[in-house]
């Protein structure tokens, strides 16, 4: 007999719900994130602007545009994971990891036809290793990623000696990722802006992305239903380690070369914007529109920041403080979402 799908696959939490403060007065404050990340963004725009003039150009633009490219693709495949209630710690280190992948292949003497499709292919592998011990393994998802950030990283300076691969010769590597088209739109830009059309259909118009809401929303609920919870989250995993081998060729091409030691850090980064942008930690409330947000809205805050003349370390304190800014965001969120859920935490605090 076959089961109909429930009021669960209607997918009621891809939208970011409006967050609430109680301010002074007892009145509450009430705001989209992604509307006031577009906010937010605009005014960044113009105080650098008005901070330094070489900011407003279409070139520097267009290069925020191209060194966001990368992060962007990244957080299409993390934005999945976390709507299913997971993060993918190891994305910077599948990235290195794919990277040098393509750089042995290459220096191996592979065609560059075969280096692209076969990087993108490890990646996946790489995010199927994930999703295998979290989807089918049922392990943590922390512990799994956590593992790998570290496994992955470990292979890629074995891999390669601990130097980076050069990989000059190879001009179809070099247009992935630092090509020009219509004589003004870089190419990672327009590969990122693909991607990320690709995944909001996917998330919004498809099964399988009301499959992953679902999954988030309520685990047990979706596999009463019929769901192959399992099967989502490996699926989920795959999907963003896949995306980090294209980012890969995208950064090796514009470095010409596969570095063991490219996206340390970067993980943090890409789920401080899938954060920012409204997408919950617990999973099934969120999207992709406010993570493209936020990521450009990183992306302009280091470009103004370095345009200024602030130090590397003040940048990674305030990118810092951006990610504990989205963890209470997130925090909020999700007691909103869930009001009797934090009540009951708060009497359990009480009586021990």
């Amino acid at each position: 007999m076959k089961t109909t799908e429930p009021a669960v696959l209607t997918n009621p939490g891809s939208k970011a719900k409006p967050v609430s403060f109680t301010i002074p007065g007892g009145r509450k404050l009430l705001f989209d994130p992604r509307i006031t990340l577009l906010i937010v963004l605009i005014a960044a725009i113009v105080l650098f602007s008005i901070l330094q003039p070489v900011f407003f150009t279409s070139g520097n633009l267009l290069n925020i545009l191209r060194l966001q490219a990368v992060p962007m693709i990244l957080a299409v495949g993390m934005t999945m994971v976390v709507l299913t209630g997971g993060a993918d710690l190891s994305a910077g280190s599948a990235l290195a990891l794919s990277g040098i992948a393509a750089g042995i292949l290459f220096t191996s003497g592979v065609p560059v036809l075969l280096v692209i499709p076969l990087t993108i292919l490890f990646g996946a592998l790489l995010g199927a290793i994930n999703g295998a011990l979290v989807g089918i393994v049922g392990m943590s998802f922390f512990v799994v990623t956590l593992g790998t950030l570290s496994g992955y990283r470990s292979l890629a300076l074995v891999a390669s000696d601990g130097s980076a691969i050069q990989m000059t010769g190879a001009p179809l590597l070099l247009f992935l990722g630092d090509g020009i088209i219509l004589n003004w739109l870089p190419v990672p830009v327009l590969l990122a802006a693909i991607i990320a059309v690709l995944g909001y259909i996917v998330l919004n118009h498809t099964g399988w992305g009301r499959k992953i809401y679902a999954v988030g929303s309520n685990a047990e609920a979706a596999r009463l239903a019929g769901i192959r919870v399992g099967r989502v989250l490996f699926s989920v995993y795959l999907v963003s380690g896949l995306l980090a081998g294209v980012a890969a060729l995208i950064q090796v091409g514009r470095l010409t070369s596969a570095s063991p030691l490219v996206g340390q850090g970067l993980e943090l980064q890409v789920i401080a914007a899938v954060l920012l942008g409204g997408t919950i930690l617990s999973g099934g409330q969120g999207g992709l529109s406010g993570t493209i947000i936020a990521v450009l809205l990183l992306g302009v805050v280091q470009n103004g920041l370095t345009l200024s003349g602030t130090p590397d370390f003040w940048q990674g304190a305030i990118t810092g403080a951006i990610l504990i800014i989205a963890v209470y965001l997130d925090h909020v969120q999700r007691k909103q979402s869930n009001p009797f859920a934090s009540r009951k935490r708060r009497a359990a605090a009480r009586t021990a």
